[in-house]
């Protein structure tokens, strides 16, 4: 015959079990049992730790009423969530469909429960309750199987001038106005696609097109873009921004390759024109507005570059001569015709001759006159 002793602190409670079968719960204080013939065998647990962790907790809490008084026990249904209290702290968020076993005596348990199967939106105070006590964490959520890897409320931001597309388990849900938004995510998958909705300026840089006549060109472009219909394109297209550039890009090497380099030069908005033509309606298609295109820069070649300076030099020069010969054609005509004025005009001759007379003074600083003005107009006369 043997009598076994059990002190048990303030924060334990021991299970005793006899032959494997549990008979009673040990409270704190100084046991003393008899074990005749070492039948007895003791688990002790610390109710700190909050959770009544027994593996076959189930089955020892169904089985036997003696361990009922010393376990919070409740039974979450699969569209329920859990709120779970100790002393009026948020210590967790218990999962949809878990059994919870708690030891009733570790503090004030309160245990609130949520309906999520209609509304999976998370209220902005509630939110602001379970990000303060850090329950919005893997680490956090109570559930049988501990290795969770994600957290129970997906928390998603649609920023300013955007529009947010809220998808669940692949289907869209709604439309996001510019904030902050939480949703429980216990069996759902919660996706946001974010589309800004403002007029967007797409660059198509460096893009080397051969024309017509085989000359390579490079050539940068520019659009402007508006999304006109946010689920349209979120339904036709996975990436926006990449359609739009292989779209642009397809047409302006479909209008510059079928063109002439002089056609090019000489309709410089035939690009622009052929490019928008082009591309308006396949964009409209998915919700989006192209608002204008323009060429940028048109790079030709180096030797081609000399070559067209060339040409436009021998063109300038050309132009010159011509305006030069015609200046002198109506120079040489408007002396013709003073002198047959002055021919039939001894007075206008006479003005005349002083006016060059004036011309020559101005140039003179001193000067000696002889047989009068009569003879120094007639020396001017004969030197002219």
């Amino acid at each position: 015959m043997f009598r076994t002793t059990q002190v048990i602190s303030e924060n334990e409670r021991v299970l005793v079990f006899k032959n494997q079968v549990m008979k009673d719960v040990l409270l704190p204080g100084k046991h003393q049992l008899w074990d005749l013939k070492q039948e007895l065998n003791f688990i002790r647990y610390d109710i700190n730790e909050l959770f009544f962790s027994e593996p076959n907790a189930e089955r020892l809490y169904r089985d036997h009423d003696v361990l009922k008084p010393h376990i919070f026990y409740r039974k979450l249904q699969p569209s329920e969530v859990g709120l779970l209290y100790i002393n009026e702290q948020l210590r967790g968020i218990v999962a949809p469909g878990e059994h919870l076993y708690l030891w009733q005596d570790a503090g004030d348990i309160r245990l609130d429960t949520l309906t999520i199967d209609q509304n999976i939106e998370v209220d902005e105070q509630l939110m602001f309750l379970i990000k303060r006590a850090g329950a919005n964490s893997a680490s956090r959520l109570i559930r049988s199987v501990h290795s969770v890897a994600s957290k129970p409320i997906a928390e998603v931001v649609v920023a300013r001038e955007q529009v947010g597309l809220l998808y669940i388990d692949g289907r869209f849900s709604q439309r996001l106005s510019p904030g902050q938004y939480a949703f429980w995510q216990f069996n759902h998958a919660i996706e946001l696609k974010t589309l800004d909705c403002r007029t967007q300026m797409i660059e198509i840089s460096g893009q080397e097109i051969l024309s017509k006549d085989r000359v390579t060109l490079r050539i940068n472009l520019t659009a402007s873009i508006k999304i006109r219909d946010a689920e349209l394109v979120a339904t036709s297209v996975e990436k926006v921004d990449e359609f739009i550039y292989k779209t642009l890009q397809l047409a302006l090497r479909e209008s510059v390759g079928t063109k002439a380099l002089d056609d090019i030069l000489l309709d410089k908005l035939y690009v622009n024109e052929t490019v928008k033509e082009l591309v308006a309606g396949q964009l409209e298609a998915i919700g989006v507005t192209l608002a204008n295109v323009g060429v940028k820069d048109i790079i030709l070649p180096g030797e081609m570059k000399a070559i067209l300076n060339q040409v436009v030099e021998a063109q300038k020069a050309a132009e010159a001569n011509v305006i030069k010969r015609r200046e002198e054609t109506s120079a040489t005509r408007s002396l013709h015709n003073t002198a047959k004025v002055m021919e039939n005009n001894p007075t206008l001759m006479r003005l005349k001759e002083l006016e060059a007379l004036e011309k020559v003074a101005d140039r003179i600083g001193s000067l000696t006159v002889f047989n009068g003005l009569d003879g120094l107009t007639n020396g001017l006369i004969k030197i002219g």
